[in-house]
């Protein structure tokens, strides 16, 4: 079973020109959590760990404090409030940006955040090609579970208590296996006649891909997109 990840699509909505590379190694960055709308808390950690991951491969010229530590220095409760009530209003108020900019006394000047806001899951086949034998592909077909969301990453400057860079990403992540195509399962017209019943993993596709990886590649964008990045990120399509 393999897996592949890629961002589709990109909408950078607001980047503050006033804000330098130089700003950001000297501020250092504070990450408060990556969130996903209307999920348990228990979603979170891998998603953190991969904005952070890709934090520090794509900017090691940046200081990052992670999200543990920001979280030991607010305490448990605060941030636990805080980050629900960017869940559901998609944004941090000044208020709670002083309060985060107080606790951290100076530590960091700017804070990194993200919100999922949607998440699907499909099932397609295609052909196997290539250098499979003709007798591979009259038997198989690649079975493809694929996941797509759309997650909003933000910076906000807490000296200033303002968001001084934003972006929507279409990101996506899939699984493939081989499985016997739908004209060998019962179905027609390459659909797979099989029943409600019968949940896409039971029909041969593969399970879905976690959330994590989809967010890799819009993740990498948003850090390539920061002022003084070693590979910047091509400008958006308008």
């Amino acid at each position: 079973m393999l897996l592949s990840g890629c961002a589709s699509e990109a909408d950078l909505q607001r980047l503050d020109s006033s804000v330098t590379a130089a700003d950001l190694r000297q501020g250092k960055i504070a990450v408060l959590g990556v969130v996903k709308f209307q999920e348990p808390d228990q979603v979170r950690p891998p998603l953190i760990a991969m904005l952070e991951k890709t934090f520090r491969e794509e900017r090691r010229d940046i200081p990052m404090i992670s999200a543990d530590s920001v979280r030991s220095i607010l305490g448990a409760e605060r941030d636990q409030k805080l980050l629900l009530a960017y869940e559901y209003q998609g944004t941090l108020d000044p208020t709670a940006l002083g309060e985060i900019s107080d606790s951290l006394r100076g530590a960091a000047r700017f804070l990194l955040l993200a919100r999922v806001d949607r998440d699907r899951t499909r099932n397609s086949t295609r052909g196997i090609t290539g250098a499979d034998t003709a007798t591979t592909r009259a038997n198989f077909a690649m079975g493809i579970t694929g996941r797509d969301a759309r997650v909003s990453v933000e910076l906000y400057d807490l000296s200033r208590r303002t968001l001084v860079a934003s972006a929507r990403y279409e990101g996506s992540a899939e699984n493939e296996k081989p499985m016997l195509p739908p004209s060998l399962q019962g179905g027609g017209d390459g659909v797979i006649d099989v029943g409600p019943a019968v949940s896409p993993e039971d029909q041969g596709y593969p399970p879905e891909p976690d959330l994590a990886p989809a967010l890799e590649e819009p993740f990498r964008t948003f850090e390539r997109t920061l002022p003084g990045a070693p590979n910047p990120a091509p400008p958006p399509a308008r």
